[in-house]
């Protein structure tokens, strides 16, 4: 039996340019699969419409070349509705779906704000509700995986997220359920992203399993903190756009982050001796598993 081609993925959200955290996600994803002569694919995650920034695939795929990225296909998100579509009617023929009348108001009154969905509406069999979303119904037992960086994982459901939403009350289809059916669609191998996707795992795993799809290997590395605010580096954090002048420093310093120790010389070389070593000496094995550094 042949191996599958190795292909991994970057899939950014356009609602707003890419930051230094962005570009430790793409680095290490890209690095780890041109370091085995693999696929890399860029897919624009835009499926949250409302959240979506006019103009922000654009300027993320610039700066994405600016750095020196180069993807093997571009996938954009929202025109693959119908693939989303069947996978959930797949799904509601298994009997593993269900309506959700819940508000967020009457969830909080029941849980508190840092409470898992308890399953409340699993068993009541709404039909064809106005304003309500879709949930599958989640195991009843631990969910076990090995992460490539974090080591051995158990999942608990009812802790850690209860029966899901597949399809939100805005008829938005929900990020677990599309991520799930694009890595298996396009044949991907490995999942190397930010530590605080970790919880999404085992909820994309199961969507897989429930498919009947491959399921790839998993990965996730530390994230930025920011040291001032001491919240993840993100755009809701405001934080500062790539510039393409910037390159070979910001590449360094991720390179540093993710303890791959490239020589001092290279911080004032050029963009593409810089890559040259990076893919000959990258090692997914020496980036620290903690879940976040500053």
């Amino acid at each position: 039996m042949v191996s599958p081609i190795v292909t991994g993925r970057f899939a950014p959200s356009p609602t707003g340019d890419l930051h230094l955290g962005s570009l430790v996600a793409a680095t290490a994803s890209y690095l780890n699969v041109k370091q085995q002569q693999g696929r890399w694919l860029l897919r624009i995650d835009d499926i949250d419409t409302p959240r979506v920034v006019s103009g922000s695939q654009d300027r993320i795929c610039r700066q994405l070349e600016a750095y020196g990225f180069e993807w093997d296909k571009l996938t954009i998100q929202s025109q693959r509705l119908a693939h989303y579509e069947a996978a959930l009617a797949e799904l509601a023929q298994q009997g593993v779906l269900y309506e959700c009348d819940c508000t967020r108001k009457q969830f909080q009154q029941r849980l508190g704000k840092s409470g898992c969905y308890d399953n409340f509406c699993r068993h009541r069999q709404l039909k064809n509700c106005i304003h309500s979303s879709i949930r599958i119904k989640t195991p009843d037992i631990p969910w076990h995986y090995q992460d490539a960086i974090q080591g051995e994982q158990v999942f608990d459901w009812p802790s850690q997220s209860g029966d899901f939403i597949v399809k939100r009350a805005d008829g938005i289809f929900a990020y677990h359920l599309v991520a799930a059916v694009d890595d298996s669609d396009e044949g991907i191998t490995e999942v190397i992203r930010g530590a605080d996707l970790i919880g999404s795992t085992a909820p994309q795993q199961y969507l897989q399993q429930c498919l009947k799809g491959p399921s790839p290997l998993y990965g996730h590395h530390p994230i930025i903190i920011d040291s001032q605010s001491k919240i993840k580096l993100s755009k809701a954090s405001q934080a500062p756009a790539l510039k393409p002048e910037d390159a070979v420093r910001n590449l360094f310093d991720v390179l540093t982050f993710l303890n791959q120790q490239p020589p001092n010389e290279l911080k004032k070389g050029e963009l593409t001796e810089l890559w040259h070593w990076a893919k000959i000496n990258w090692s997914l094995q020496k980036i620290n598993p903690s879940l976040s550094r500053d």
